[in-house]
């Protein structure tokens, strides 16, 4: 089985930029309904069922029990015959945290290792919805009990609506989501609520649920359009002023970018993506490439803002990403 990602997922000034081309276009901006559920701090992951058995995979590569990320492919192999009980075709994609995944956070304080499933890709559909969720991983497949560490994650407050051809009503709403983001970071309330446990969340993702009265789209690269993602103050992997913005931040130099844009949350991202969270000299170059990668990617806004193009900034932005990691290894 290949690896099939799941998509990137921009913050909302990148989604407002999409659709302000579009409109640019001829097409008329959306009004889109959301929901949010908690963005748990630990790695992306998924279990693929196959017609012959099962693969699990990280964000970016295969894994196996010889070749794993932090336990997860041998987990999911000691549930091979749950998984093997699903549907051939599903993608179960869930967030892989708790203990030895990440730090800092609440969910690193429950009892074990948690695969917190926030969406499965069937086919060509992303279904996100917490209770076609559970319909699709049924307590008992294959006459093998899911896994007790495998939770579904559920809706995180009330939905709320953007105009996104209304800057006062989107504004409005943007201020409200940022005070819901700071009262996740305060305490995760998803972690608090399943293991008794209080301290601090990432942030929140936010998914479309209707647009223009009507269904969202649950194509991967239709629903990846119009979701975002908003994390707090300490996760934030760009230094932007609040979680949740309309505009792109305007940066004045190639110092004020790489401020910006190399910011302690991803340095430790890229920490934990790719050096199990310990710096070593033999990871320096795997750090460095996927630093500057990630940047480069996540950057476009930024760039087209301020003016700059990528070849006046990527040595600075490598730089600043080599003196922080030789710093790591003391």
């Amino acid at each position: 089985m290949g690896h099939i990602a799941w998509a990137s997922i921009e913050l909302l000034h990148n989604v407002v930029r999409l659709l302000t081309a579009l409109n640019e276009e001829g097409q008329a901006f959306p009004v889109v309904r959301y929901r949010a559920k908690v963005k748990l701090h630990g790695s992306n992951c998924a279990v693929q069922v196959g017609p012959d058995g099962i693969a699990a995979q990280s964000r970016t590569t295969m894994l196996t029990p010889q070749a794993d990320y932090k336990g997860f492919a041998a987990w999911a192999q000691a549930h091979t015959a749950y998984f093997r009980g699903l549907r051939p075709g599903l993608v179960v994609f869930g967030e892989w945290c708790g203990p030895g995944v990440e730090r800092g956070v609440a969910v690193a304080q429950a009892p074990n290792k948690l695969f917190v499933v926030f969406a499965v890709r069937d086919g060509e559909r992303v279904v996100h919805e917490p209770d076609d969720l559970r319909a699709l991983l049924p307590a008992v497949a294959n006459g093998a009990a899911a896994p007790a560490e495998m939770h579904v994650l559920p809706w995180e407050g009330e939905p709320f609506t953007l105009d996104f051809g209304a800057r006062a009503q989107l504004e409005a709403e943007v201020a409200a989501l940022n005070l819901r983001v700071a009262e996740v970071e305060r305490e995760d309330p998803w972690v608090r609520r399943s293991f008794g446990v209080s301290g601090v969340g990432e942030g929140l993702v936010l998914y479309p649920i209707e647009v223009d009265g009507g269904p969202a789209p649950v194509d991967p690269a239709g629903l990846a359009a119009l979701m975002f993602k908003a994390k707090g103050e300490k996760h934030r992997s760009a230094g932007t002023k609040e979680a949740v913005q309309v505009d792109t931040e305007v940066v004045a130099s190639v110092e004020e970018f790489v401020a910006l844009m190399v910011g302690e949350g991803r340095l430790q991202q890229g920490l934990g993506t790719v050096c199990g969270g310990v710096a070593s000299p033999r990871d320096t170059g795997k750090f460095l490439t996927w630093l500057v990668a990630d940047v480069r990617k996540e950057s476009t806004a930024e760039l087209a803002a301020a003016g700059l193009q990528w070849a006046q900034v990527e040595k600075a932005v490598q730089a600043r990403a080599r003196a922080w990691y030789l710093a790591q290894r003391g």
